[in-house]
């Protein structure tokens, strides 16, 4: 197994397909300053060769330094060669009180406080820590408070005058101590209930469970939020908004006081479950959005208003990264709790900081909080080494990160209509693209919001090597966050790598924004597990005219040519690589719709949804044993048609097949048809004309995949009319298709073959498989005399050199022709003006006569077939012939004959 293959299925599997869909799906061997050695595909990407990218993620804001940073290095190595304790827990750790001692003289040089520092290894760490002070601070401070009406309330007993009214305040005239046991009680109450977090709009402050209550995760599924704390979002950042946001919060509690004479004094005071408020004073991966100063400092009132804790998470855009070691210092506003972590370690260790200013810091909490790993010397040692750097460094960021924003700013305003805006301060800069609208739906599919940074990010790494990817919660922001070491012919690099995909975007040459997705996939792929998601209410059904969905996933790869006519210049081996890349990543999505007429005048509006895999796809995935994914992906097409208010659902192409005929699509109140009745109909009125034309020893038909739905309903229809008939399948298939000669002896001969070469015989060929690839070549068929073959097929059974075999006439069967002039187009199906493949045809039938069942759920009977064409005829629709470029329409075939045979078979 190499490693693609155990990272995809032993670390994160859903990462892993992500990156294979985007092409980022690439191995770095080596890192030094602002550069990483990528391992080419052939091995090779040692320190010493392979691809350099200029590294513009730098670990999400951790390699302020770059990576390998000499200095830094020297640390980690010195520590080593010292041989310095790692694990030297329940002891003095000089390492972590030296790094202690220089955050909190860092930062209290802006802020004017002194701290103390709680370490841990990430930022989550960090945060989780901040809600567990906060918490017990919280509880602290009401219990202090409890404690001192307690003394109060037994003093005043003690001194018999409990029974004494307040002499002013809000409760004049009640006794001191009923005043004072409220009180107790109110406090008591709120001790008891959870205390309450506040963050942002866009909020992201880590994953797990604290930290993920806090975020604002709205591309995250909805169940994998675990419950956290009790926590209130601040939607609204005007700071008026913000100063009240929580006053429903307030519970007004009365105190009581005695003067020099001991007289009681009523007042009253405001408490609050409120225990901190958190912020990012820019906001990294929501999109880089700065919050305005205004908003931190109607936070610091909140929080003051609530007796809070006002905590500023650093972590990102902290450590100088901004031009200012405290992101937050040009605000003014000065926060109780700082969180710092990814820059903190120099990108070379794991570790994060709570700092907790003194005079609000509980001091048992430093030894009842305790991690494993944290306060090691290590860690410890290249932190305060990356502190000192930062501060060194403070006028460089500054200085590059205004040049750098200038040159993106330059882009923004040449390419408006790619590029929504360029934000951030310092070296935490973001860049946001407006998500395209192509014309085509596979287009608005593949450039969504959740895809577009990604696609962004492939185009620049191969064709730039340059490194960048999309913030998380916001992932048509790409972000942009290189170190201090960025060199300005880096910065030239950068902005022209940003130009040449904005104006890509603004051109809609969407054909080479995303050639890096039709190159081959390295490794194996497999399919994405079901999210289970309950149905949502269904919407109300158009009352005007019936809306009926057709499901079709795409024949062959060169599909993508009519689906997405922006990608025509690509090969089919271009179309061939996207597809399999993408495979499993893209949604079923509509691609288009008309509105069609019956001769009758009845009218319905037919949605057409793709299912993006191919034939061949759908194929290997069977063999493959993932027939649970290609359902699934059908599936959730059916939820796409019924979420838009289908009453009639149509399976086309393998979407019947991985579904077993439309059995597995379970509705109640739609209806739901494979189409392959009327595809049936259509062959066998062909064959009928013929085999009544054909002289005796010509009605010998093969039928080539009989044991499939619509060959083993055929070999019923046909058999009637013909000499003999032989049921062709592949190697092996012999018993399956005796159990098909059993069912119909009697009514003619019928055999069976293993062996495409029995066709040889017969004058009268029809196939109908699910293959992807043909399965009829020239010398599976009779050269000595003229041959008819039906193909039923899509994509089709024949070798396209059957077509130049002059006794051979190959019909391309289960087409219909609409009535009137209309002439549709349905993006994929290549067939002349008006022409539909039945399966089609049969969904809009239906949507014609509401009270009609499906004649083509499951099974398919011969009773199914003579309804479908019974219903196409009544609505003027009639089978299409397609030989070559020659189409011919004929209206169906009936007649009192015709009629008491179907009778018998039926």
């Amino acid at each position: 197994m190499n490693d693609d293959s155990a990272f995809a299925r032993h670390t994160r599997p859903e990462l892993a397909r992500l990156l294979r869909a985007m092409h980022l799906d690439v191995t770095y061997r080596a890192g030094r300053g602002d550069h990483l050695t990528r391992e080419l595909p052939d091995g090779g990407g040692g320190s010493g060769t392979g691809e350099r990218i200029l590294d513009l993620v730098g670990g999400a804001g951790s390699s302020l330094f770059g990576h390998n940073h000499p200095a830094l290095v020297e640390v980690a190595r010195r520590c080593l060669d010292e041989e310095i304790p790692f694990n030297a827990q329940g002891s003095i750790r000089p390492g972590a009180a030296e790094l202690a001692r220089r955050l909190s003289q860092t930062v209290g040089a802006t802020t004017g406080a002194s701290y103390v520092v709680t370490l841990g290894s990430t930022g989550a760490d960090a945060v989780e820590a901040a809600v567990k002070h906060a918490t017990v601070e919280h509880r602290r401070r009401l219990g202090a408070l409890q404690e001192e009406c307690e003394r109060l309330l037994r003093r005043v007993r003690r001194d018999a005058i409990g029974d004494v009214a307040c002499a002013s305040g809000p409760e004049v005239g009640r006794p001191c101590a009923e005043v004072l046991a409220e009180a107790l009680l109110l406090i008591d109450g709120l001790r008891r209930t959870d205390p309450v977090f506040v963050s942002l709009r866009d909020a992201f402050h880590g994953k797990t469970t604290a930290a993920g209550t806090l975020t604002h995760g709205g591309n995250v599924p909805e169940d994998l939020h675990v419950p956290g704390p009790q926590h209130r979002r601040l939607h609204d950042w005007t700071p008026g908004a913000v100063v009240t946001a929580l006053d429903a919060e307030r519970i007004p509690v009365p105190s009581v006081t005695l003067d020099a004479s001991g007289v009681p004094h009523s007042a009253l005071l405001h408490l609050s479950p409120v225990a901190a408020c958190f912020a990012e004073p820019v906001q990294g991966e929501s999109g880089v959005h700065e919050v305005p100063p205004e908003t931190l400092a109607a936070l610091r009132e909140l929080a003051d208003r609530h007796t809070a804790a006002l905590v500023f998470d650093e972590i990102q855009c902290g450590m100088g990264r901004t031009g200012t070691f405290l992101a937050s210092e040009p605000s003014g506003v000065v926060a109780d709790y700082y969180l710092f972590s990814k820059s903190l370690g120099g990108g070379l260790a794991k570790v994060s900081a709570l700092l907790v200013a003194e005079d609000r810091y509980v001091p048992e909490f430093g030894r009842h909080h305790t991690s494993t790993f944290a306060d090691d010397d290590f860690s410890s040692r290249i932190a305060t080494a990356a502190v000192d750097l930062a501060l060194a460094h403070r006028d460089r960021i500054t200085e590059v990160g205004a040049l750098l924003r200038d040159r993106l700013g330059e882009v923004a305003r040449r390419w408006p209509r790619a590029v929504a805006e360029v934000r951030g301060r310092g070296l935490l800069l973001g860049v946001e693209f407006h998500v395209p609208r192509p014309a085509s739906g596979l287009l608005r599919e593949v450039l969504d919001s959740e895809s577009l940074g990604y696609l962004v990010a492939g185009r620049i790494l191969h064709t730039h090597r340059i490194r960048v990817i999309p913030t998380l919660s916001a992932p048509a922001t790409v972000r942009v966050q290189p170190s201090a070491l960025l060199q300005p012919a880096d910065v030239d690099r950068v902005a022209a790598a940003f130009d040449e995909v904005a104006g890509l975007l603004s051109r809609g040459d969407y054909a080479t924004l995303m050639e890096h997705l039709a190159l081959p996939a390295r490794g194996g792929w497999q399919p994405r597990r079901h999210v289970p998601a309950p149905r949502r209410d269904r919407p109300v059904r158009p009352d005007d005219v019936p809306r009926v969905a057709f499901l079709a996933n795409l024949d062959v790869p060169s599909t993508l040519w009519s689906m997405a006519p922006e990608l025509a210049g690509w090969t089919d081996e271009q179309c061939t690589a996207a597809l399999d890349r993408m495979q499993g990543e893209l949604d079923p999505f509509e691609v288009v719709r008309h509105r069609i007429t019956s001769e009758t005048g009845a009218a319905v509006e037919v949605v057409m949804v793709a299912v993006p895999f191919t034939a061949a796809q759908a194929n290997a995935a069977l063999r493959a044993g993932q027939g649970a994914w290609l359902r699934r992906s059908v599936l959730d097409g059916v939820e796409l048609a019924v979420s838009l208010g289908a009453g009639v659902v149509g399976l086309g192409g393998h979407t019947s097949i991985v579904t077993n005929a439309a059995r597995d699509v379970v509705e109640d109140g739609v209806r739901v048809t494979s189409g392959n009745s009327l595809t049936a109909a259509c062959a066998y009125d062909l064959l009928r004309l013929n085999l009544a034309e054909s002289g005796a020893g010509e009605r010998r038909v093969g039928l080539v995949g009989a044991i499939g739905n619509i060959g083993a309903v055929m070999a019923e229809l046909v058999a009637p009319h013909c000499e003999s008939l032989v049921l062709v399948g592949r190697p092996g298939s012999g018993r399956r298709l005796a159990t098909v000669a059993d069912r119909i002896g009697g009514v003619s001969e019928v055999s069976v073959a293993d062996d495409l070469e029995a066709l040889r015989d017969c004058p009268i060929v029809v196939t109908a498989t699910n293959s992807s690839d043909p399965v009829i070549l020239p010398h599976h068929l009779d050269g000595d005399r003229k041959v008819l073959v039906c193909d039923l097929a899509v994509p089709g059974d024949v070798h396209p050199a059957v077509t130049g075999l002059s006794h051979v006439t190959l019909v391309s069967g289960g087409r219909i022709q609409l009535p009137g002039v209309q002439t549709p187009r349905f993006p994929g199906i290549t067939l002349p003006p008006g022409i539909l493949y039945s399966c089609l045809a049969e969904t809009i039938l239906l949507g014609f006569e509401p009270t009609t069942p499906s004649p083509s759920y499951g099974g398919l009977t011969s009773a199914g077939v003579l309804a479908a064409r019974d219903l196409a005829a009544r609505h003027g629709f009639h089978p299409a012939r397609i030989v070559s470029d020659d189409v011919s329409v004929r209206p169906w075939v009936v007649d009192q004959l015709s009629t008491v045979l179907e009778e018998n078979i039926g």
